[in-house]
């Protein structure tokens, strides 16, 4: 019998709601009265053979004491649990397809060609990192492992190249900033040259400043003016009558 509601047999008041697949006997309000026995028999008897043996309701099935409002089936017991825990499931299922879309997430996929990499695993590896910190003087805001630019390959070429003939990380980096600049570092290192590009800004700054303090301390005071006398004032009106 599919999952719903059932009202008493002997109690119009009662209803018992149960869930699918539950074993239900209607229930009297008569103490002692065994559920499905035959009117007039005896407790041995039972209205069927096939149901169930104990008095009592099984803990999936429970009894109001009035029929649901609009005549909608309330269901069992963990019916509110089970769409609560329903609802925990689907939350964590697009928890986890967000997750896998995070990992799956196309990154940012270095421009070095195959026949760019030194078969030299160590050399590969110090050419990688020397190309991080060098800029591609066409994008200008990437590195040449990460640009697709002609001249940023000639750049991990050249890298590579003077790894292979034996030059030290500093000294490829002083080669490639004495042909390109300092701009060429992603991160200028600090010298004298560097020192004053990045203090120049301020340095106007404060000369500007001193200028306007000088400027103003500079100009003459301003006159003050002299109210007119008695006699003035006196002649002004005179001459006002006419």
């Amino acid at each position: 019998m599919m999952g719903g509601q059932y009202p008493s047999t002997s109690h119009e008041g009662n209803w018992i709601v149960f869930a699918p697949g539950a074993c239900v006997q209607p229930i009297s309000p008569l103490e002692g009265e065994m559920p499905g026995r035959a009117e007039g028999g005896s407790p041995g008897d039972f209205a069927d053979s096939n149901a169930c043996a104990a008095p009592s309701l099984p803990p999936s099935v429970t009894i109001v004491t009035s029929p649901p409002q609009g005549g909608r089936s309330l269901g069992a017991r963990g019916s509110v649990p089970a769409i609560r825990n329903g609802r925990q499931a689907r939350g964590g299922v697009l928890a986890l397809i967000l997750l896998a879309f995070a990992f799956l997430a196309p990154l940012p996929a270095l421009a070095v060609n195959p026949d760019e990499v030194l078969k030299n695993p160590v050399l590969e590896q110090r050419a990688r990192n020397l190309s991080a910190h060098l800029r591609c003087m066409v994008c200008q805001n990437q590195s040449i492992d990460d640009s697709n630019a002609e001249l940023a390959k000639d750049l991990r070429v050249l890298v590579r190249e003077r790894l292979t003939d034996g030059d030290t990380d500093e000294q490829v980096l002083d080669y490639v900033v004495s042909r390109y600049g300092e701009f060429v570092l992603l991160k200028p290192r600090l010298s004298a040259k560097t020192i004053a590009l990045w203090s120049a800004p301020i340095a106007l700054l404060l000369i500007g400043a001193l200028t306007m303090i000088l400027f103003v301390r500079s100009r003459p005071p301003l006159k003050t003016v002299t109210p007119l006398s008695d006699e003035e004032k006196a002649r002004i009106d005179e001459l006002s009558k006419g």
